[in-house]
């Protein structure tokens, strides 16, 4: 995957710098868990997308978490934390599975937060906490629509988890739902840095951008008012759906919004990134494009954002041509052993969905993870 840079400046932002994104290698490999691919080969409903990634240098391996089953019933046990697989790898590519997540008997109980049932986890980012030194998994619980049962506090929220010092722990400590001012407003956790979280808000000045609070751990965490929220949608072809002037000759790029799974993340120049895609209003995939932006002053401002890939038809996996349609989603990325590796979905020729991921060519020392060595 190569990188361009966009140099087109829109009034309203004439002054906002241009990003200069990571370049990713255009072939990649599928990601596999004890030996099946990730997507449609591992659960057909493919569930195990939902997923979240993260790289731990202390131990010097990559961590995986996600669904192995899909849901035939939501919302129910299959969707909730104990259903989540863990899984470790040294390469980021090969999974080797340890076990199903758990409570451990000291943290809060969902019930005091008024949830009849353990909250479904619709998206979920692993992030590391360098305030207190611990791992948490931020989990979004999507909209009940339902009188009963009941999902509380969690109801259209994120919930945290601390899993300790240790990302590989699978007994977890539940802290509970964020405080009710970000409840509501938001739909899904991209990253922390420092001790700012950022959630995929759906309202702001920016309007459906990545919105940044002050996290503060406890049990329950809580966040304080959101402060800047990143333009994710400045000087693309796609508008905010909920704005009334969107697909409108006033403003007529594509209606869309951004995907509830993306990830910012403190990259290795200092740089804080924000790694995102779009979705049409009835969730659908929109392009084989993956966007990009970035803040040099801590998150104080953001470049426009820029498309990261050339040529999405180029894109490759283990070198096969991806399917025609296979539009990218559930993109993350992580600073892995030699650099930044970034993941998402796609389909291969057969129309399979598959997750894949590629590491940064920066880091690519030596021929790492290429065509020929996927599979090894």
């Amino acid at each position: 995957m190569q990188t361009t840079r966009w140099l087109a400046c829109v009034a309203a932002f004439a002054c906002a710098s241009v990003s200069a994104a990571p370049v990713f290698r255009n072939d990649t490999c599928a990601v596999r868990l004890d030996g099946v691919r990730v997507g449609g080969d591992l659960t057909a409903g493919n569930s195990s997308l939902r997923n979240t990634l993260a790289y731990d240098a202390a131990g010097g391996l990559y961590h995986f978490w996600g669904f192995v089953a899909d849901d035939a019933s939501f919302p129910s046990a299959a969707s909730a934390l104990p259903a989540v697989r863990h899984a470790t790898s040294s390469d980021g590519v090969h999974f080797t599975s340890d076990a199903n997540l758990s409570y451990a008997a000291a943290g809060a109980s969902y019930t005091t937060f008024g949830a009849d049932i353990d909250p479904p986890l619709d998206f979920f980012r692993a992030a590391f906490d360098a305030a207190s030194g611990t791992w948490k998994l931020f989990n979004w619980s999507g909209n009940d629509q339902l009188a009963s049962p009941s999902f509380g506090q969690y109801n259209y929220n994120t919930s945290v988890n601390d899993l300790g010092a240790d990302p590989g722990n699978t007994a977890v400590v539940h802290q509970g739902p964020l405080n009710t001012p970000v409840a509501g407003n938001h739909v899904g956790t991209f990253g922390l840095f420092g001790s700012t979280l950022v959630l995929r808000v759906d309202g702001g000045a920016a309007d459906g951008g990545a919105g940044q609070f002050a996290y503060s751990d406890g049990t329950p965490p809580s966040t304080g008012a959101m402060g800047v929220e990143a333009n994710l949608f400045a000087a693309t072809p796609y508008c905010w759906l909920l704005d009334v002037a969107c697909g409108t000759p006033t403003d007529p790029r594509v209606p869309a919004y951004v995907h509830n799974v993306g990830r910012t993340l403190a990259q290795a120049d200092g740089s804080i990134g924000t790694f995102y895609n779009f979705r049409h209003a009835d969730g659908s995939r929109i392009e084989k494009q993956i966007w990009y932006t970035e803040s040099r002053d801590g998150g104080t401002t953001w470049s426009l954002p820029a498309p990261l890939i050339v040529a999405g038809d180029a894109v490759t996996v283990e070198g096969q041509a991806l399917a025609a349609d296979g539009y990218f989603g559930n993109v993350d990325v992580l600073r892995g052993a030699r650099g930044e590796r970034i993941y998402f979905s796609s389909k291969d020729a057969a129309g399979r969905t598959i997750f894949v991921t590629a590491p940064a060519l920066a880091a690519d020392l030596l021929f790492e993870d290429n065509f020929g060595g996927c599979n090894d």
